[in-house]
C-alpha cells in the first residue's frame, strides 16, 4: 500500500517502508503535479514547464523520463496489479485503478455533510500536520513555487472549512470550551472572520458570560480599527449593542475573562461590597506620542461598558475636561451645548483630575481591572497617571501593566 503525505514533512511509504530517500525532490514534485491533477492527464510539455522551465527540450525530456523511471522503480504494483502512474508517449497521470492514500485527496474530497460526526472531522483535522510541502522550494522553477504558494493557501482554506464544521457539531452538543478552542484556530488563520467572532458572542453570552463577550468584541473592534483601519459591520456591532443593553440584567455571579478556561468565581475576596459588584475588564494600549491616549482609550472603553447614569454622576465640567480627549462624552444629551470650556491654562490638570474623579465614580459602582498591553508605549501623562492610580490604591481598581 502507497501512502503519501504532502502536508507538514513529506513522507512517501511503500509496504510500510520510507522511500522518501529512494525518491528524488522533482520526483516528489512530479508526483504532486500529478495528484493534483487527478482526475486528468497532464501532458509532457506541461510538466517540464513547470519542473524543467531552463532545460532544452532534449535534456528537459530525459529528466522527465528519468523521475518516472525512478518512480515506476520503487512503487510498485498494488494488489490488484494496478501501476500507479498511466504514461503514454505524449502524457502522464495518476492510474486511477491503483490503491493508495493521500492526505491531500482526503482532504479534497471533504464536504460537509449530515452524516459528519465529531471524530471524523477530528480524523480530518489531524490531516494538517503543517503547510503543503513545508519547507520546499525548486530552484528556477518559478511557476511549481507559485503553485506551491497557491496550493498553500487553497489548503489553509479547506482547513478553515472543516474546522467550521467542528465548531457546528461542537456547538450542537453544547461542547462550548473546545467550540471556543476550535473558533480561535480559525481566528489564527482568519483573524478577522466576523462570522466567527459573533459565534464567540453568541457562546460568551449563552454561557452568561456578558461581560467577556463585550470585553472580546472591545479588543476584537480595536484590532480591526488599528490593522485594517474599518470599523466592525453593521449586524456585528448590533449584535454587541444588544448584548451590551442587556448586561444590567446580569448577575453579581457573571464571571469576566476573555476566555473561559481562565474564568473563576469571584468567591474568596474578603471585600464583599466589591465582590457582589459587576467586574468590567479593559484591554488597553498606549501610543506615546499622542499625549493622552490612554486615558482617552480608557474612558471611551468605560463609556461603553457602563450605563450612561454612572457617567452622568460626573459633573459637567469634569465631563467637559475629559470631554477634550474623549469627544464620547460630549454627545451624551445631559450636557448643555451652550456651556463652553474656559480653563485653557490649566486644561491637562483638569483633564486628569476628571479622570481619576470618573474611575473613582465607577469603582464605587464595579470592580474596574484595567489591562495595559505595552505600558512602555504609554504617552507621557498617562504613564504618570498609571503611577499615580497605583498610589492611590482606589478600590476596587486594578491597573496591570504587561
Amino acid at each position: 500500500m502507497l501512502n503519501i503525505c504532502f502536508l507538514g514533512k513529506l513522507r512517501f511509504e511503500w509496504k510500510g517502508e520510507a522511500i522518501e530517500d529512494q525518491l528524488g525532490a522533482k520526483a516528489f514534485a512530479l508526483i504532486c503535479l500529478l495528484v493534483l491533477n487527478k482526475n486528468r492527464y497532464l501532458s509532457r510539455e506541461k510538466i517540464i514547464g513547470y519542473l524543467w522551465p531552463d532545460s532544452n527540450e532534449e535534456a528537459a525530456r530525459y529528466n522527465l523520463r528519468y523521475n518516472l523511471w525512478l518512480i515506476k522503480k520503487n512503487i510498485g504494483t498494488d494488489e490488484r496489479g494496478n501501476t500507479f502512474l498511466h504514461i503514454d508517449k505524449e502524457c502522464c497521470g495518476i492510474n486511477k485503478e491503483f490503491n493508495f492514500t493521500c492526505d491531500i485527496l482526503d482532504i479534497m474530497k471533504f464536504k460537509p455533510s449530515k452524516k459528519d460526526s465529531v471524530e471524523s472531522i477530528l480524523r480530518m483535522k489531524q490531516l494538517f500536520r503543517g503547510d503543503f510541502l513545508e519547507g520546499c522550494y525548486f530552484n528556477k522553477c518559478d511557476e511549481f513555487n507559485e503553485l506551491i504558494i497557491y496550493e498553500r493557501i487553497n489548503f489553509e482554506q479547506r482547513k478553515v472549512k472543516i474546522l467550521k464544521r467542528l465548531v457546528e457539531l461542537y456547538e450542537k452538543d453544547k461542547q462550548y470550551e473546545v467550540c471556543l478552542e476550535t473558533i480561535n484556530e480559525i481566528l489564527e488563520i482568519e483573524p478577522y472572520d466576523e462570522e466567527m467572532v459573533s459565534k464567540i458572542l453568541d457562546i460568551y453570552v449563552r454561557c452568561g458570560k456578558r461581560v467577556a463577550a463585550i470585553t472580546y468584541y472591545n479588543q476584537f473592534s480595536s484590532q480591526l480599527a488599528g490593522n485594517l483601519g474599518i470599523a466592525p459591520s453593521d449586524a456585528l456591532r448590533d449584535k454587541y449593542n444588544e448584548i451590551r443593553l442587556n448586561i444590567s440584567e446580569t448577575t453579581s455571579n457573571e464571571e469576566c475573562s476573555q476566555c473561559p478556561q481562565k474564568c473563576k468565581k469571584n468567591g474568596s475576596s474578603t471585600d464583599k461590597q466589591i465582590n457582589q459588584r459587576l467586574e468590567l475588564k479593559i484591554i488597553t494600549d498606549g501610543i506615546k506620542n499622542i499625549p493622552f491616549f490612554w486615558m482617552s482609550d480608557v474612558t471611551e472603553k468605560i463609556i461603553i461598558l457602563v450605563e450612561p447614569q454612572d457617567i452622568l454622576r460626573l459633573s459637567k465640567i469634569d465631563r467637559l475636561s475629559l470631554g477634550c480627549i474623549q469627544s464620547r462624552l460630549l454627545d451624551m444629551k445631559e450636557d448643555s451645548p451652550d456651556i463652553s470650556f474656559s480653563f485653557e491654562k490649566i486644561r491637562d490638570v483638569c483633564i486628569v483630575n476628571a479622570f481619576i474623579k470618573l474611575l473613582k465614580l465607577i469603582c464605587e459602582e464595579h470592580k474596574l481591572t484595567i489591562l495595559i498591553l505595552n505600558s512602555k508605549e504609554l504617552d507621557e501623562v498617562s504613564a504618570d497617571v498609571v503611577q499615580y492610580l497605583k498610589k492611590m490604591q482606589i478600590k476596587g481598581l486594578k491597573v496591570i501593566e504587561e
